[in-house]
């Protein structure tokens, strides 16, 4: 009965332990899909905004709400006006390789298009609180999910100030015809704005959150060149990108 019991004991400890060194291991195939998304969102953010500059000194009664697809492996960034319940197409581009914005007259799935639209002005429309109570810009990301729902996602962007802005995420999700809610996700950490100047090392305090968000590593795809060092720091990881003498970036995770 002794060695029945002291067996048992045995295994409930082993299994603590390996339960314990899982906790401790980083979660890499969950950061490999962010870093993956928040590449697609630094082209997105940069696609989409030389469609507004081409468009932006032309007078327009209404500023049109802008966003970017790939359709056939070639960026198409879509210009438009509408309510909760219609999107009407007015400018359709598209970017090549050069970063050089035409107008864009091949095939078009309008009706994809159109629900993009729709659920950008849905989400609009409930983030304008957020907008307006945070003194703070956002630009926003039209996704489709692999199961057709659309994601508009909101992240800080380059302020006036001349700051950088971490510490808070938006993701509206709707149906695949961009009017029906399907659930709402935030991420609200320390918001903090940094000052882009001198190069230095910077920390990124997610102290009160287990891994790195999207947001995060967004924010380090997007401004990690004018920091010699960039780390995001959580509750049980320090992840560390840094630039070798060939220009080229990787990516450490520790342990705490």
């Amino acid at each position: 009965m002794n060695k029945l019991f002291v067996l048992v004991f045995v295994i409930i400890i082993s299994l603590q332990a390996k339960a314990q060194t899982a906790e401790k291991e980083f979660d890499t195939t969950q950061f490999a899909k962010y870093l993956e998304f928040a590449h697609w969102l630094t082209e997105y953010e940069y696609i989409t905004q030389q469609g507004v500059e081409k468009f932006i000194y032309q007078p327009e009664k209404n500023t049109p709400v802008w966003f970017s697809y790939i359709q056939d492996k070639t960026w198409l960034i879509v210009g438009g006006r509408g309510d909760t319940e219609s999107f009407d197409i007015i400018h359709k581009l598209q970017i090549d390789s050069l970063s050089d914005v035409t107008e864009y007259n091949g095939r078009f799935d309008t009706a994809q298009i159109k629900s993009i639209g729709i659920a950008l002005i849905q989400a609009e429309k409930q983030f304008q609180l957020i907008r307006d109570t945070s003194s703070l810009f956002f630009n926003s990301f039209a996704f489709i999910n692999a199961d057709q729902t659309i994601s508009i996602w909101y992240f800080p962007a380059f302020q006036p100030s001349g700051q950088a802005v971490y510490g808070c995420e938006w993701e509206y999700v709707f149906d695949k015809n961009g009017k029906k809610p399907v659930r709402q996700n935030s991420v609200i950490s320390k918001i903090t704005g940094i000052w882009i100047g001198q190069p230095r090392e910077l920390w990124l305090n997610f102290r009160d959150i287990d891994k790195p968000t999207v947001g995060s590593i967004f924010f380090a795809l997007s401004f990690r060149d004018y920091f010699t060092r960039l780390r995001i720091d959580t509750r049980i990881s320090t992840s560390t990108t840094v630039r070798d003498n060939n220009g080229n970036y990787s990516w450490s995770h520790v342990m705490k």
